[in-house]
């Protein structure tokens, strides 16, 4: 059977087949059109649920608003004195100040209880009185600056709370500043040299104190630091000269070196159970310390940990302690009585010649007052083979008497300046006198110089002179070191301040820069024929003179390094507390741990020519809160070089490669 088909009814089912396709095409495109729609109609930035959630959050922002205002109503009426602005509050703590003081009890929740199970919960704190948002949902963060509710504008990264001057508002206009919630760390420096602050709330959320973060701030009187902190980092309370109360939570498991040094009004401290080590300097010329409490748990106490806390009377010596450095209580003048444990078999105390000993190393670790007042001779006791204890300040003491056992001087600046004898027991084969000066035995290294006269005459046969070699003869007016001579030590000369010529010879290799520390008398001349030295305007440099070496002049002012110099070496600069600014030429190479406690000096630049800083250059410039620097951000290791604010202080000038 043959079936026929119209041409024109195939075309005309192509057609309808066509009309069909488009039809669904378009059908879909309007379908999806309505579903965009619907879609930001229902979930937009105008949409219904957005607009749904936008009431919700404003409801109760609202609501927290209306209850943090009655609290600060309530307070008002309630407290004395209490101060709105003063409020801080997280999760983990809540503070504020009233007349009878501060009160650090309770968290955010006591404040806004409404908050309690809300979204916002862990997002929002109070700082200075005012509510904040620390939110990541942007939806959240725009329904709250709307109510005038804004982000968190404190640097916290990581929880660290950084060195930055948006972080110095924190303090209020009380002189109180509250660590926020949510804070673990503060930073290094963050709160140095800022003046005002008087009273400083930790909360235990914070584990750790920085490096020098609250150093230097001499207005401050009182720290409260909550249970939960565990290390005080170096310095950080180091200078707080007004610094009267703290008290050391149980928590603390570190107090590093030198963090309450030189706080000279603290006058009571307990050791933490947990410490084990009171590091170097940590308490060092806390001139008001006369109560000390020290845990059984403590084990060791290093080197000047309580020296200089000259009103110091009594002290307590637990079962575990079983290592004391040597200096740990030098010039504490006033310490008298030492009480030890019975179970601590290490130490000795014998009231009547002053002398805390060290029975199993037969080393004195401390010298009381008591046994070196009024005397002039003074006899290193026998059987001591180093000594190391500090008497300068007793200049009664005239003679010293070095028995047949001694081996070592420790340190020649640990003696008196007064002295003008020395005495040698017989049987002694370490030390010699000659012409009023201390040798080793074969004249090689000159100790001490002790004569009173105006010249000298030194041993021939010298290669190295000590430190402070001359600190007892400051009435010499010429001094020709010989020919032998290779090495000068520090502080050599700096008593000697009637000074007229010093002559230096061809064969020194090792001047120390502060071998004439603050003493600006007399020429010094340095043989033509040394190849090490050069002197030029009464300044050291290396032969070619392009390293700064000493400066033997006073610096008043303004400073100008000479041109072609490419290195400051170390201590050039040390303790110049007149000179304002230093002036680096283009083209300095590097700079070493030159500026060392200049403590007048504010801001410095830093050439582009520089491409290395020693780690510590501006340590203990304490006032230096500026370093251009015109490099990229980061391209010298180190920063900030030992500033005391760290991050605040660098200011790098050109953009970041």
């Amino acid at each position: 059977m043959l079936i026929k088909i119209k041409s024109n009814d195939i075309e005309k089912s192509e057609k309808d087949n066509g009309i069909t396709l488009v039809a669904l095409v378009i059908t879909v495109i309007i379908i999806i059109i309505l579903a965009t729609v619907t879609l930001n109609f229902t979930f937009g930035e105008d949409g219904i649920i957005t607009k749904a959630n936008q009431a919700k959050y404003m409801a109760e922002l609202s609501t927290f608003q209306e209850e943090l205002g009655l609290y600060k109503a309530n307070k008002q009426i309630s407290e004395e004195g209490f101060s709105a602005e003063s409020i801080t509050a997280g999760e983990g703590n809540l503070s504020y100040v009233t007349d009878d003081g501060i009160v650090t009890e309770g968290t955010i929740y006591d404040v806004i209880t409404s908050l309690r199970g809300s979204s916002f919960a862990g997002k929002l704190e109070i700082i200075k009185g005012e509510l904040l948002i620390n939110s990541q949902d942007m939806e959240e963060i725009k329904v709250a600056q709307s109510m005038g509710i804004q982000v968190n504008p404190y640097i916290i990264i990581d929880g660290e709370l950084k060195s930055d001057g948006a972080n110095l508002a924190l303090m209020d206009s009380t002189g109180t500043l509250t660590i926020p919630d949510g804070v673990t760390k503060i930073g290094n420096g963050a709160f140095a040299n800022l003046s005002g602050l008087k009273t400083i709330i930790i909360p235990g959320t914070v584990k750790e104190i920085g490096q020098d973060a609250f150093r230097n701030n001499a207005d401050l009187e009182r720290v409260i630091l909550q249970e939960g902190v565990e290390i005080i980092g170096t310095s950080a309370f180091y200078r707080c000269e007004n610094l009267t109360n703290i008290s050391l939570p149980n928590s603390i498991k570190t107090i590093k070196n030198q963090a309450f040094m030189e706080c000279d009004v603290l006058d009571n401290i307990s050791i933490p159970n947990q410490i084990q080590i009171i590091e170097n300097y940590t308490f060092y010329s806390c001139d008001n310390l006369t109560n000390l409490k020290l845990s059984d748990s403590l084990q060791k106490i290093e080197a000047a940990a309580f020296a200089g806390c000259t009103k110091l009377n009594n002290i307590y010596l637990p079962m575990n302690l079983k290592d004391i450095t040597y200096n740990a209580f030098d010039n504490c003048i006033n310490l008298i009585n030492i009480e030890i444990a019975k179970e601590n078999t290490k130490y000795s105390y014998n009231k009547e010649n002053g002398i805390l000993l060290d029975i199993e190393s037969n080393d004195i670790i401390f010298i009381s007052s008591s046994a070196l007042n009024n005397i002039t001779t003074f006899s290193i006791p026998d059987g001591i083979r180093e000594f190391k204890n500090d008497i300068s300040q007793y200049t009664n003491i005239q003679t010293i008497i070095i028995p047949k056992s001694l081996e070592k001087i420790y340190l020649i600046e640990i003696l008196p300046k007064s002295i003008s004898n020395i005495e040698i027991i017989e049987g002694n084969t370490n030390f010699v006198v000659e012409n009023e000066c201390l040798y080793n035995t074969d004249k090689t290294e000159l100790m001490l110089c002790f004569t009173k006269d105006t010249e000298v005459n030194l041993a021939s046969s010298i290669v190295k002179v000590y430190d402070y070699a001359f600190k007892c003869a400051p009435n010499l007016e010429n001094i020709t070191f010989p020919n032998s001579v290779t090495s000068i030590g520090g502080q050599a000369l700096r008593d000697c301040t009637k000074l007229k010529n010093v002559y230096i010879g061809p064969n020194v290799s090792s001047i120390n820069p502060i071998f004439k520390f603050k003493n600006y008398s007399g020429t010094v001349v340095i043989d033509e024929a040394n190849p090490n030295y050069s002197i030029e305007n009464n300044e050291i440099y290396n032969k070619d003179k392009t390293e700064l070496i000493s400066i033997l002049h006073d610096i008043q002012g303004s400073y100008t390094v000479k041109d072609g110099v490419t290195k400051i070496g170390d201590r050039v600069f040390h303790y110049m507390g007149k000179m304002t600014e230093i002036i680096l030429p283009e083209g300095l190479k590097e700079i070493g741990t030159s500026f060392n406690s200049c403590t007048r000096l504010t801001e410095i630049f830093i050439p582009n020519s520089v491409d290395k800083i020693a780690s510590d250059a501006f340590k203990n410039s304490t006032n230096l809160m500026h370093i251009r620097i015109d490099k990229a951000p980061n391209t010298i290791e180190g920063a900030p070089w030992g500033a005391i604010s760290w991050d605040r202080a660098v200011e790098w000038l050109r953009p970041e490669e």
